[in-house]
């Protein structure tokens, strides 16, 4: 019976991140919320929370200022506009709401790191981007990793959907612990293929007892022994196009390396529930021949 409780608060909590990602321009005050988990309100905070570690106004908040701190980079949306497709009132409202989450207000955020790229102006012969950044490049060999995964499509940016599912699904199941890491595979270049359609993976560690995964909706992906090559990268998630730019456009044609057949992967080595945005730590790697 506490088996049949604990899935069916699970898939409920599991429709309720979907309902969430799905309708950021809508408002998803707490009993809207609560009755697509088809609970009390009395109830679904406490739930909501045991689930996931955090209050629920705590990852709208979150989800909504994360995905205004995309559209900031990615379009010349006034900040207006941004503010009302991420719910709020005015734009004294975001700044302050933005300022308080990132230590910097919308309009410095978009201007600093929208300076790390410069195209030159020379006419011929076509250059390469100028990269004004520059990032530290480890090379080691990694041993074999086995992840439980949950499938994301769409825009990478948009994978925190997928794990906040995965949270809420190995927190049941008790797969989380102190010494649970958790990654990203990325599978297609966001500039080569159409955004409905890039794949990706959230993924954790397995514990070593399990040999299938105990949910329908997660699947078992092995990362292989390899040599590897890793950059760490400390800021926003928003922010990784950069490091990837470089890695990809500049690092990699000049190391004489030839990568391997396996998706780049990211591990995320600190929390974002608790760590502001500036001090994220990303390990981005692709394994190497």
């Amino acid at each position: 019976m506490k088996a049949m409780t604990r899935n069916l608060y699970r898939q409920r909590l599991l429709t309720v991140i979907d309902y969430m990602y799905e309708n950021t321009q809508q408002d998803l005050d707490v009993n809207t919320l609560a009755d697509k988990a088809c609970m009390s309100v009395y109830h679904f905070h406490r739930i909501y929370r045991t689930f996931t570690g955090e209050p629920i106004n705590v990852t709208v908040r979150r989800m909504r200022l994360l995905k205004a701190s995309v559209m900031l980079l990615r379009s010349n949306m006034s900040q207006c506009d941004i503010a009302k497709k991420v719910q709020y009132s005015s734009v004294s409202a975001f700044n302050r709401a933005f300022t308080k989450h990132y230590g910097e207000t919308p309009d410095a955020y978009r201007k600093k790191r929208n300076a790390g790229l410069t195209e030159p102006t020379t006419f011929y012969p076509p250059q390469q981007i100028e990269y004004q950044i520059m990032f530290n490049v480890k090379q080691q060999q990694t041993p074999e990793l086995t992840l439980i995964g949950l499938k994301h499509r769409g825009d990478y940016m948009q994978i925190g959907q997928a794990f906040e599912k995965l949270s809420v699904i190995a927190n049941s199941e008790q797969l989380l612990d102190e010494q649970t890491r958790f990654f990203g595979l990325y599978y297609d270049d966001p500039q080569s293929v159409d955004e409905s359609n890039l794949r990706s993976y959230a993924c954790i560690t397995s514990p070593d007892n399990i040999s299938e995964p105990l949910d329908p909706q997660l699947e078992l992906i092995t990362v292989p022994a390899s040599k590897c090559i890793s950059l760490l990268f400390k800021g926003d998630y928003a922010e990784l196009e950069q490091p990837y730019e470089w890695l990809f456009g500049q690092w990699l044609p000049q190391s004489g390396l030839e990568l391997a057949d396996f998706p780049p992967f990211e591990e995320y080595l600190n929390d974002l529930k608790d760590t502001p945005p500036s001090e994220l730590l990303t390990n981005i790697c692709c394994l190497v021949k």
